[in-house]
């Protein structure tokens, strides 16, 4: 057990030390944790993984005096402990949602109509998983007017995802709804995506790109929305909104963001005499993402001033006069992807 061996031997030694040490420790009953490593030849770190890993299981108990002492405990007073915290956990999980749910009721039963009047139009529910959020996605469609409202925060969606996203946009178009699309622009960056956005663009998408977006919304009118229960985590499910007192301050964050997006070019332009070199094609890519000239310096391994030049040429060349908008003029060019597909994959299969 000691330090000569490699480290992957050293750990799998330290996890079998975790029974060593602890049949030990039942043989004594209490021990010093310094003196019992130097018997079983343990060094510091594997000492303290397996004092650590056994605490962890709840076998043993550390009192901190001049010199640490280790108590064992029984496994079955270590598994009854580790059933007590689960059962206080699930209990303080019920609580909580017991707690959001009158709390939910006592806004929607009794604050809301003391001050509105729209009482019968307001509704909160949660959806969760994939066939609950098609539903909930295939309703808000259903139930637009005049104009629905996307914002995607998630990973560059795959190909089916791609053509479902085309097919919902373009039956919203033929209702004669007006659509709009708001995403980072990583997604135009990534492969495909300029070819995507083009394919949204001719059918009437009304698309624009920003650095960067808070989280994923979806918005009929003023009247439905979907928002995420948890930013960080999508998976964890969505809130369906209706009414429009519920609604109206995130359709009012939308139009906030909006409005300070870049539209995503309606028209092609020719893109001759703007082929990139593979290296060009990484720089305007990170740019898009953006990183800044110093870091694409030294990942290039060229100077500061090289790419702050090249870059001030790119953007002239481009017609635009910030960084993001070059991003978002390359990316609308298929300058930086290299397998655009068209709409007719769309269809393929």
């Amino acid at each position: 057990m000691g330090q000569g061996t490699d480290p992957a031997a050293r750990n799998e030694m330290s996890e079998a030390s975790k029974l060593v040490v602890y049949l030990e420790l039942l043989a004594r009953g209490e021990v010093e944790s310094a003196a019992l490593a130097r018997e079983l030849g343990l060094s510091d770190r594997e000492a303290e993984h397996a004092w650590s890993a056994l605490e962890n299981l709840g076998l043993i108990g550390r009192i901190e005096r001049k010199n640490e002492l280790i108590v064992p405990v029984s496994p079955e007073a270590a598994l009854l402990r580790v059933l007590r915290r689960q059962r206080t956990l699930i209990e303080k999980r019920v609580q909580e949602f017991q707690h959001l749910e009158e709390a939910v009721a006592s806004l929607v039963d009794v604050y809301i109509p003391a001050v509105s009047a729209e009482r019968s139009e307001i509704q909160v529910s949660i959806v969760s998983g994939r066939n609950q959020l098609l539903q909930a996605l295939n309703d808000l469609s259903d139930s637009a007017q005049e104009i629905v409202s996307f914002v995607y925060s998630g990973p560059t969606p795959p190909l089916l995802e791609l053509r479902r996203i085309f097919s919902l946009d373009r039956h919203l178009i033929e209702r004669g709804i007006t659509v709009r699309r708001l995403h980072p622009l990583r997604h135009a960056t990534a492969p495909g995506g300029a070819a995507h956005f083009g394919n949204l663009i001719d059918i009437g998408v009304d698309l624009r790109l920003t650095p960067m977006v808070p989280m994923d919304m979806f918005i009929a009118d003023t009247n439905l929305a979907l928002l995420p229960l948890d930013p960080e985590d999508p998976d964890e499910g969505m809130t369906v909104l209706r009414g429009a007192r519920l609604v109206r301050s995130f359709a009012t964050m939308f139009e906030h963001i909006w409005q300070g997006a870049t539209p995503y070019a309606t028209t092609r332009t020719d893109r001759d005499g703007l082929k990139l070199t593979d290296e060009q094609a990484v720089i305007v890519r990170m740019l898009a993402e953006g990183v800044k000239d110093e870091k694409i310096a030294r990942n290039l391994g060229v100077s500061t001033r090289t790419i702050s030049r090249y870059i001030a040429e790119f953007m002239q060349r481009l017609g635009v006069t910030s960084r993001f908008a070059a991003g978002a003029r390359a990316a609308q060019l298929g300058l930086l992807d290299p397998e655009p597909f068209g709409a007719d994959r769309y269809s393929s299969r």
